[in-house]
């Protein structure tokens, strides 16, 4: 279970947020208009925009974006990054306690947010929000593990200063992830059966890039202060030791139900 409370962090590293979290691949912006068969004349709901990670894109084809987000500092970065599109708004507030106008959404997204979302209160509300047959889209980055040797010396390290972390291998607790979210769909009892379409890839980091991304991650963000320090000293060496570079392999990961 997460605790909602820790999802204020993220506002706190806002400018890292921008610089390190990465956005999605095109495929998957293409299969989520293709599946969704979304008009050139949509109207798009995003819960929780970040600085625009997916927002940009759905933006570049167009749509008409209302992005709520909780984050005073990330909602206003978003609005930099977006300002040049005028038929996106960000608003900056709970998605819980925003107040929408009547107009309906031909679809929701949410992506690498929909975790924090009190859910008892999100789906009665994006399924109102939602125009009959619209969708809800739920889209994640999930870390897909690696055998590359760089990641065999950071899990020592994380062994060392940071052992839960490590408590779970990567393709167990990337199953886990896509088990949990199509379980709660299903369970809101709003939605028809969910799909779920996947593309893997890779968002290649210098030293500096992946540190400010571990300054996004709410776990590290909230351990002890020393031990932060010292994980944090010995990742950075780990990385340079190998060449100051880092890949990550995410599988972009696309779960899409249609309003019952």
């Amino acid at each position: 279970m997460f605790d909602r409370n820790v999802r204020v962090v993220f506002d706190q590293a806002a400018v890292a947020y921008d610089a390190a979290r990465p956005g999605y691949p095109p495929e998957l912006i293409d299969k989520l208009i293709e599946l969704t068969r979304l008009p050139a004349n949509a109207r798009v709901l995003e819960i929780g925009c970040g600085t625009g990670q997916i927002t940009l894109p759905l933006a570049e084809r167009g749509y008409e974006i209302v992005a709520v987000e909780l984050g005073e500092n990330l909602a206003r970065i978003a609005e930099r990054n977006l300002a040049i599109f005028s038929r996106v708004q960000v608003i900056h507030n709970s998605f819980e306690e925003w107040i929408a106008d009547e107009r309906p959404f031909d679809l929701a997204v949410s992506a690498q947010a929909f975790h924090w979302i009190d859910l008892e209160i999100g789906y009665p509300k994006i399924y109102r929000l939602l125009k009959d047959g619209g969708h809800l889209a739920v889209v994640y980055n999930l870390f897909a593990g690696s055998k590359d040797p760089i990641y065999r010396d950071l899990d020592a390290v994380y062994r060392n200063h940071f052992p839960q972390r490590v408590e779970q291998d990567a393709p167990r607790s990337l199953q886990e992830s896509v088990a949990r979210t199509l379980t709660s769909i299903r369970d809101s009892g709003l939605f028809g059966e969910s799909l779920v379409w996947e593309t893997p890839w890779i968002e290649t980091y210098t030293t500096d890039r992946y540190m400010k991304l571990l300054a996004t991650f709410s776990d590290h963000r909230t351990i002890n202060k020393a031990a932060q320090r010292r994980l944090y000293e010995d990742v950075r060496t780990i990385i340079d030791r190998h060449g100051g570079s880092i890949d990550r392999p995410l599988l972009a990961t696309l779960f899409l139900a249609k309003r019952r």
